[in-house]
């Protein structure tokens, strides 16, 4: 990773902690989904001017998406009757 990446990838499990820490569903599904539309806009704003900072912010929307469509979800609690 470079120096970009590593910042985004450090920001990201300061704040949420490591992928492998399990979160709630809604959680997780509300970050993919803000995710997506993040990366979704970011594309566009690239192909229409590939200046450094539309760059970057496709950097930092390809990592946030890739660290929450990896981000595992809790299970479930059962409670026994």
């Amino acid at each position: 990773m470079n120096e970009t990446e590593n910042y985004i990838y450090s920001a990201l499990t300061k704040e949420y902690g490591d992928n492998w820490d399990a979160m709630d569903e809604d959680i997780v599904l509300e970050k993919r989904q803000a995710c997506n539309k993040f990366y979704d806009s970011r594309v566009i704003k690239f192909r229409k001017n590939q200046s450094a900072s539309n760059y970057n912010m496709l950097i930092t929307a390809m990592i946030s998406l890739q660290f929450w469509n990896q981000r595992k979800i809790k299970e479930p609690i059962m409670e026994t009757l």
